[in-house]
């Protein structure tokens, strides 16, 4: 066992960085390092918005967005709310709005179907928007959920379980290459792929 020469709280520091997504241990070592080489005050800024976000911003019961002051998109009066525009995660609702192509309303699934790693309609925010969807009546339904695999799985499975409850059910078309994610696609292809949705059958 190779013997550590860090200080305990700077270990600690590592692991608790490491833990986030897409960041391995050699990722948070280096940020760990930079933090402790920088003023303190950069360090407490992060802290202390980090906490003030946890704080404030809260998780829309409606939507499943993030909404702040009890405010969400999915109540603005300036939005179209005969859309919805269901989608994986927060990050795929910010790549839509830097679009600028799309004013309607959102549904957040906070994940995709997946076979593989387990993942069922249990745990995704489906039945909530089967609700949604009986009572608002939508005139279109925009499946935004990425063209991979588990995406086009999960935009399938919710299609079968929405199809008899809105007159046109859409799905992000051209533009957006297979096998790519929403959050990673440029505004421009992005918005194309909005603008050209498909009506699905």
């Amino acid at each position: 066992m190779t013997k550590s020469y860090l200080p305990k709280e700077l270990e600690r520091l590592i692991q608790s960085l490491s833990k986030l997504p897409g960041i391995g241990k050699a990722t948070a070592s280096r940020l760990s390092l930079y933090l402790m080489k920088k003023p303190a005050d950069l360090s407490v800024e992060i802290a202390k918005t980090l906490i003030e976000a946890r704080k404030n911003v809260k998780i829309c019961p409606n939507c499943n967005n993030f909404m702040f002051d009890n405010k969400c998109s999915c109540s603005d009066s300036t939005r179209d709310n005969d859309i919805l525009c269901i989608v994986e995660n927060t990050t795929d609702v910010m790549s839509i709005e830097n679009s600028g192509e799309y004013n309607g309303q959102y549904h957040v699934l906070q994940g995709l179907l997946s076979i593989s790693q387990g993942i069922d309609p249990n745990d995704l925010k489906i039945d909530q928007l089967i609700s949604r969807v009986k009572i608002r009546k939508f005139k279109e339904i925009i499946l935004a959920t990425d063209p991979t695999s588990d995406g086009e799985f999960t935009a399938q499975y919710i299609h079968e379980k929405i199809k008899d409850l809105c007159p046109m059910i859409t799905r992000i078309a051209i533009g957006v290459p297979i096998g790519s994610e929403v959050n990673y696609i440029d505004k421009n292809t992005l918005a194309k792929s909005i603008i050209d949705r498909r009506k699905i059958s």
